[in-house]
C-alpha cells in the first residue's frame, strides 16, 4: 500500500507539472490506463530525444540529444580517438545546450519504455524494459534489459522518483557506457569505430525510432525483439 500511495502522489504530481519530452501513456490514451491497482504499479510512456529539450536541465542530468547519434547525421572522424572526442563535442554540445542554442540537422528519435514497480517501492527500484527496438550497448536488443548503475546497479536510493528516472533514462539514451554493455558487439564498435557506430545508431533511429513504432509498443507492451537488425 505504501508504494501505491507514493505511486499515486508522483502521478498527481507528474500531472500538475509534466515533463516536456515524456508522453505517458495515460496521457495518450482515452482511457484511464492507471486507475486502477495493476495499472499505478505498470507505467509506460515515451521519451522523445529531440535536442530542443536540451536546455530543460543540467547536461549532466538527462543528457544533450544535440550529441546524440540517434538524432544527429555521423560527423566527421576527429584525430583524437573515438571516446575521448565523443566526450569533447559532449561537452562542447551541452555548454550550447545550456545557453538554450542549440542547431542540428538531425532529426527526432522516440523510445517506449515500461517500468514495473515493486510492492517496496521505493526501497527496491522498479524494473526498467525498453519496449522499442533499440541499437544501444547498454540495452539487451532481445529483452529490453538495461544495465545503469544509478537505476539498476548500487546507486539506487528511496530518493530517487519517477521524475529523476526520467531524468536519468534520456541521460542514459545520450550517454551510453561501453565499459558495461549488455551487447558486446555493439560497445566494440562504439569503442573501436566510433564514426561506424554513429552511423548504424541514426540509421538505426531512423528506421525503428519513429513516433508512430514508440507509440505502438508503449500501447501494446511488445516491440517486435526478434528482429537482429540491432546486432549485425
Amino acid at each position: 500500500m505504501a508504494a501505491t500511495k507514493r505511486l499515486m502522489k508522483e502521478r498527481a504530481s507528474l500531472a500538475k507539472e509534466p515533463i516536456p519530452y515524456i508522453t505517458f501513456q495515460d496521457d495518450d490514451d482515452d482511457d484511464e490506463a492507471m486507475s486502477d491497482q495493476a495499472g499505478i504499479n505498470e507505467w509506460r510512456f515515451i521519451i522523445t530525444l529531440d535536442p530542443k529539450h536540451d536546455g530543460l536541465d543540467k547536461p549532466d542530468d538527462i543528457g544533450a540529444a544535440a550529441d546524440s547519434p540517434y538524432c544527429s547525421p555521423p560527423r566527421s572522424p576527429s584525430k583524437k580517438s573515438g571516446l575521448v572526442s565523443a566526450v569533447a563535442r559532449a561537452t562542447k554540445s551541452s555548454k550550447r545546450s545550456s545557453n538554450g542554442d542549440v542547431k542540428t540537422m538531425g532529426g527526432t528519435a522516440y523510445f517506449a519504455f515500461q517500468l514495473d514497480f515493486p510492492v517496496n517501492y521505493p526501497f527496491k527500484a522498479p524494473k526498467i524494459t525498453v519496449l522499442s527496438n533499440s541499437y544501444h550497448p547498454n540495452i539487451n536488443t532481445n529483452t529490453g534489459e538495461i544495465c545503469d548503475n544509478l537505476l539498476t546497479g548500487e546507486g539506487w536510493s528511496p530518493t530517487i522518483n519517477v521524475r529523476k528516472i526520467c531524468a536519468r533514462l534520456r541521460r542514459f539514451l545520450c550517454v551510453p557506457d561501453p565499459d558495461h554493455p549488455l551487447e558486446s558487439a555493439i560497445a566494440q564498435t562504439l569503442v573501436e569505430k566510433p564514426t561506424d557506430y554513429a552511423e548504424k545508431a541514426f540509421k538505426y533511429a531512423g528506421e525503428e525510432c519513429t513516433l508512430e513504432k514508440a507509440h505502438t509498443a508503449m500501447k501494446t507492451g511488445k516491440s517486435g525483439k526478434k528482429s537482429t537488425a540491432a546486432s549485425k
